[in-house]
């Protein structure tokens, strides 16, 4: 009786004290790290000529003085896509922040060893290469617009590479996108994050 009064009263102490800069703050595919200034901007797609500036700013810190921690996924050139996990109920929670905000500013490997640029894991802990721009047949015949936001991604089910928003142009391979199931994947170019990718059909009214 006394142990299981003890266990309920250590359980109920952990849920206080947890603070939320510091909940759901790992996946095993991504590296905890926290930001290197007082705060950081994420930008919502790769920055480039012809992408528009879309972006959040993340402080280093909660109100209460908790590090927030963002978890990073890859690098390219000298940004890193990291996983915002206080935003992880809001629809767009994957960003690119300047490599040199995030300690440490690479993915590692399960085993602790840096992740090479353009490289992350897959779901089975591999280390693979991430096409940031896959390959597609064809040239961009229709445009059709996302109906809700969403993540671009360098294979269906795969590596985050981009974002888009409710409006937003994206242009497919066919005259028609045809019916596919809400969580089919489909290939096209999106012109807010200024490359190719997959988009599930969810966010495209024009595919369901």
């Amino acid at each position: 009786m006394r142990a299981t009064a003890l266990t309920t009263a250590l359980a109920a102490a952990l849920a206080v004290t947890a603070s939320p800069a510091q909940a759901a703050d790992d996946t095993h595919y991504t590296t905890s790290a926290t930001l290197t200034q007082a705060s950081c901007t994420i930008y919502e797609n790769y920055p480039k000529a012809g992408v528009p500036d879309r972006h959040w700013v993340k402080d280093r810190t909660a109100a209460d003085g908790t590090p927030y921690h963002l978890g990073v996924r890859y690098t390219v050139n000298d940004y890193a896509l990291v996983l915002d996990y206080a935003r992880s109920d809001a629809a767009i929670h994957w960003g690119f922040t300047p490599a040199s905000c995030v300690d440490p500013g690479y993915a590692k490997d399960t085993h602790g060893a840096r992740i090479p640029e353009l490289h992350g894991l897959d779901s089975h802990d591999a280390v693979v290469a991430i096409p940031f721009q896959p390959a597609h047949d064809g040239d961009s015949v229709a445009t059709i617009h996302a109906t809700s936001a969403g993540s671009l991604r360098s294979a269906p089910q795969s590596f985050v590479i981009g974002n888009v928003r409710d409006g937003d142009e994206f242009r497919i391979t066919t005259a028609h996108c045809g019916s596919h199931a809400p969580t089919a994947w489909i290939l096209g170019y999106a012109p807010s994050s200024g490359r190719w990718g997959y988009l599930e059909a969810m966010h495209l009214a024009a595919c369901t």
